[in-house]
């Protein structure tokens, strides 16, 4: 994710990882960028924002890698020229 241009927050004893999006250059909120990923890149994130009742954080997509090896590099993939298409 990091060679993608995503700026990966810190995670231990997990199966998730989460990327900051205005970090790593991408002018979406967190819904915004899950809908489009899903839709024109195939990949399925999880909106941290959906986890707050009350001033959600907005910037913060999480990831699930509990995957085999070859999802995992085409999920990267499908990520990095998703950021690519939206920071060009």
């Amino acid at each position: 994710l990091e060679a993608g241009g995503y700026a990966v927050l810190p995670s231990h004893a997990t199966w998730f990882v989460s990327v900051d999006l205005a970090a790593s250059g991408i002018d979406l909120d967190d819904v915004t960028f899950a809908d489009r990923m899903a839709l024109e890149g195939g990949v399925v994130t999880i909106p941290v924002s959906a986890f707050f009742e009350e001033k959600p954080v907005r910037n913060i997509l999480r990831l699930c890698y509990c995957k085999d090896d070859a999802t995992l590099d085409e999920a990267i993939a499908r990520l990095a020229k998703m950021r690519k298409e939206l920071t060009s």
